[in-house]
């Protein structure tokens, strides 16, 4: 028997005595130590806060980013108090393009990524992803549900239930919350932007070609020869009308 498959033995009847013995100290099981306390079983109604983005398109997802992404620049440079940092920072930027560029789904409104997913993609250390987010939540860019799931130990004395990622999700109604009733400017700014990009859209050019022209006709001279050539000029345009 090799060493792996005797310490993995040892685990399993050393797991099998801790369950026998607190079944015989009439023990229950509380909770999970890995698990927060205000966590949501990831199919229960209180984690289902995903909502498809804009009208759930490719283009309509990218444009409600392009008008969020800016709506938070614009958010962190006018805010700033002078002698302090501004209020979601660079990091907090940083984050936040990362998790709707990369982890958003349009169509659904998931997005759930992993701090270490976070990290990965924005080269920020793990402090600094969860110190931004944060910032955006106090600040109404983004709110969030802890969740967790059932293991594979049931029966067993170990874990029944581990932390999964949290759920994210977008309320246009919180943002500048941590500004009180001047929060309302922050989301009429939202409203205008998305009004102006409606706009814009409207009056965005017909590009289809125009049906081709008859081009006027040089007076005739009452040469038979001529007015062939020109006839059979004016049916050859006409046909491509």
């Amino acid at each position: 028997m090799s060493g792996a498959d005797a310490r993995a033995i040892a685990r399993e009847t050393r797991k099998l005595l801790k369950g026998a013995g607190a079944a015989l100290g009439g023990k229950k099981r509380g909770p999970d130590q890995r698990v927060h306390r205000y966590s949501y079983d990831v199919d229960s109604r209180q984690a289902d806060v995903f909502r498809p983005i804009a009208n759930g398109t490719t283009a309509g997802g990218l444009a409600w980013v392009d008008d969020m992404l800016r709506l938070a620049k614009e958010y962190d440079v006018i805010h700033k108090k002078k002698g302090e940092r501004s209020p979601l920072m660079a990091n907090g930027i940083r984050v936040y393009e990362a998790m709707l560029r990369q982890f958003l789904d349009f169509k659904t409104g998931q997005c759930d990524p992993a701090i270490t997913a976070l990290m990965k993609v924005t080269a920020l250390s793990k402090n600094a992803v969860v110190d931004a987010l944060k910032r955006l939540k106090e600040h109404g860019f983004l709110d969030w549900v802890r969740r967790s799931q059932r293991t594979t130990n049931t029966g067993d004395a170990g874990p029944q239930r581990e932390q999964a990622t949290n759920a994210y999700h977008f309320d246009i109604g919180r943002l500048g919350r941590a500004l009180g009733d001047a929060g309302k400017a922050v989301r009429a700014r939202f409203l205008n932007l998305r009004e102006a990009r409606r706009r814009r859209a409207s009056k965005t050019p017909n590009t289809a070609s125009p049906a081709l022209q008859v081009p006027p006709q040089p007076p005739r001279q009452g040469d038979p020869a001529l007015e062939a050539v020109l006839k059979r000029m004016e049916a050859g345009i006409e046909a491509r009308v």
